[in-house]
């Protein structure tokens, strides 16, 4: 019991950061020791399905409650006070920088691996300039060519999610479907409210046929399946490449990173809650206090790792 909530908390920590564009979910898995096992059970999950279950279950648990809960209250925090709540995330993944490091350095460095970090640094910047995250569609109306397109955006975004130092949501803000996953989850979560009322006067199989075919159910129902594709196509292709190239990996993990930081910088999300005035005092000293606590959190996890 004591793992499965270790895992659940752990879970929340890993689906939280999934939902912050610029903030990778791979890498809050690294920081939080689990990355390795979870490419693991991902990879061999049919060999010892019953092992993996028991580490996927909770995790993937916690992962859901936090993007369900969470993202109501992720989204307030960036709207009242968007730096400081940016700052703290990137506290975090600086502060994971010295394991991931530590990590990287067990065997041989060569001077083509510090090449690689600066190639997927590079790669990072590039893509944070190739769209403003307030270009974003927000359209749900249930189309065919929607929900295909919902199922390939969000496969390619899960990549990102596998991935330490990319943040899935900000490919899909990049591909121009972050606020449609934001606003249909909050529509679900109004969905299953209302359809809960209707068992106690048409019953249960009214209110799940209700919340079944709501137009939100449908969306993330598709971009779920989409993430689960991408998560599994990257996990083969990241345990691939930690067994035949380990080092050379976690150097270009770490370019990815640097490029995830500076994109949290450039992205206008960041600075939305100022709406182009002066940021402040009082939330500098705040960012500045949130970047240095999410640091220190970060780094004491990556001691322990």
């Amino acid at each position: 019991m004591n793992k499965f909530f270790n895992l659940f908390i752990k879970g929340i920590f890993v689906g939280v950061a999934n939902i912050i564009p610029g903030v990778s979910g791979g890498t809050i898995a690294v920081v939080l020791r689990i990355f390795d096992q979870m490419i693991d059970a991902i990879n061999n999950f049919f060999k010892e399905p019953k092992k993996h279950l028991k580490f996927l279950i909770p995790l993937m648990i916690g992962a859901g409650f936090g993007i369900l809960i969470f993202s109501k209250i992720i989204e307030i925090c960036l709207a009242k006070q968007s730096l400081p709540t940016s700052m703290f995330f990137v506290g975090l993944v600086i502060g994971s920088v010295p394991l991931i490091y530590g990590h990287a350095k067990t065997k041989e460095i060569k001077p083509i691996y510090y090449i690689a970090s600066l190639i997927s640094f590079l790669i990072v910047v590039f893509i944070s300039f190739m769209k403003e995250p307030t270009s974003v569609a927000t359209s749900t109306s249930l189309s065919a060519f929607f929900l295909i397109k919902m199922f390939i955006f969000n496969m390619i975004a899960s990549a990102a999610m596998v991935v330490p130092g990319i943040s899935g949501s900000f490919v899909m803000v990049l591909l121009g479907i972050y606020n449609i996953i934001l606003t249909s989850i909050s529509s679900f979560i109004s969905t299953v409210i209302s359809g809960l009322k209707l068992i106690s006067t048409e019953g249960f199989f009214a209110c799940v046929k209700y919340i079944i075919t709501s137009s939100s159910f449908i969306t993330l129902f598709v971009a779920g399946i989409g993430i689960i594709v991408g998560v599994i196509v990257v996990s083969k292709l990241i345990a691939f490449l930690l067994d035949r190239y380990f080092s050379i990996t976690y150097f270009s993990i770490l370019g990815l990173i640097f490029g995830s930081i500076f994109s949290i910088f450039k992205d206008p999300m960041t600075y939305a809650s100022y709406q182009g005035s002066s940021i402040p005092l009082f939330s500098i000293i705040l960012a500045i206090i949130l970047g240095i606590i999410g640091f220190f959190i970060s780094f004491k996890l990556g001691k322990e790792w």
